[in-house]
């Protein structure tokens, strides 16, 4: 399935459902998840990640406002998507937004067509004494990764690009 809004384009595979929504006021923001997602949620996904059942992955993708010392493509919005590693030992309790049991997470903060963009993963194990994301876990969220595109800034759009 394809997703195509706000300049941000994303193929989920099979089994998967998202959408990208932009609040009033905000900027855009992708949530894709192998579970039934709530329909109020927080940018983050808060309650996604407290739902998620085992074996489960979500993948958040949210547009940040350039100004008041954000910069695209300085600092920590320097590196660009295709940079990201997902490599499974990078998913940690401590790469989440929030504690919750069993659930793992990774941030990766870049720049993509003078866009700052932080994406956010989170994994939930399939049984407890595993330390990483099963290898279907993180050979899906790759893929997802790698199909995203996103265009440049609308003209007049007060962006770099």
């Amino acid at each position: 399935m394809v997703i195509d809004a706000h300049g941000i384009r994303v193929e989920l595979p099979p089994g998967w459902e998202g959408r990208i929504y932009r609040r009033p006021e905000g900027d855009p923001t992708l949530h894709a998840g192998t579970f039934s997602l709530p329909a109020e949620d927080g940018d983050f996904g808060s309650r996604a990640t407290e739902l998620m059942p085992p074996g489960a992955s979500f993948l958040v993708l949210t547009e940040y406002r350039p100004g008041r010392g954000l910069e695209p493509g300085r600092g920590l919005f320097a590196p660009s998507l295709s940079s990201m590693s997902l490599d499974p030992g990078r998913f940690h309790p401590n790469g989440l937004l929030v504690a919750l049991p069993g659930r793992l997470g990774q941030q990766h903060f870049f720049t993509e067509n003078g866009r700052p963009f932080c994406i956010y993963l989170v994994v939930r194990r399939h049984t407890r004494g595993r330390l990483a994301p099963a290898a279907a876990q993180t050979a899906a969220l790759e893929g997802i990764v790698r199909s995203i595109e996103i265009s440049r800034p609308p003209p007049g759009s007060g962006r770099v690009g």
